[in-house]
């Protein structure tokens, strides 16, 4: 196998994201902003434009600069070959972690002895309404997968993540019927932390 210079995983993202045609680099933004944002995570603009240098100097990204009249110059890059060889490799031979749950909520439910039982019941009311109206908004990007090229794929990932909502929804639920109905015994005081999680 070709030994290829070190890439992050944001430089292949964006490497993914020009194989579908030449874009600016605000374009690049854009795209990650309405696509891969939905299920991993957008990056920021400055690290688009810190990604797009490092791909251009290492043969994987092409740039050429395009005049406008009524606003300053652009320029637009696209995947070379060496480019598209450098992702598929990328894509068929790196090892896929684990995914990792850091969820600013369930660090407030680990503590939720020390919140008022009300104001925790509605940080899970809203994670649960946020879940829904994420779950619909997917529905209604698989809605518009109608067997174009590529549509395979949009479809499969938008079915895990809304997989994901439902299973968030459901916990939600529940997790709200037991705080409302929990008797005192469901909680430790500050002294006396379950074995569970004893040292």
């Amino acid at each position: 196998m070709t030994e290829r210079p070190p890439i992050p995983k944001s430089g292949y993202l964006i490497l993914g994201l020009l194989s579908f045609g030449e874009k600016s680099g605000y374009d690049l933004k854009q795209l990650a902003d309405t696509s891969v944002a939905i299920f991993y995570a957008s990056p920021a603009r400055s690290q688009v434009y810190t990604e797009l240098r490092r791909l251009a100097e290492h043969g994987y990204a092409t740039e050429r600069e395009v005049e406008q009249t009524d606003r300053p110059d652009k320029r637009l890059y696209s995947i070379t070959e060496s480019g598209e060889d450098a992702l598929t490799d990328w894509l068929e031979n790196t090892p896929t972690s684990a995914d990792a749950i850091k969820s600013h909520l369930l660090l407030k439910v680990f503590f939720g002895n020390r919140m008022n039982r009300s104001a925790l019941v509605e940080e899970v009311r809203r994670y649960r309404d946020d879940a829904r109206n994420f779950r619909e908004m997917l529905h209604q990007i698989q809605s518009q997968c109608s067997g174009e090229p590529g549509t395979l794929f949009v479809h499969l990932t938008t079915g895990l993540g809304i997989a994901h909502s439902h299973a968030n929804e459901s916990w939600a639920d529940e997790a709200i019927q037991m705080l409302e109905n929990a008797d005192e015994e469901f909680t430790w005081s500050s002294d006396q932390a379950p074995s569970a999680i004893r040292s």
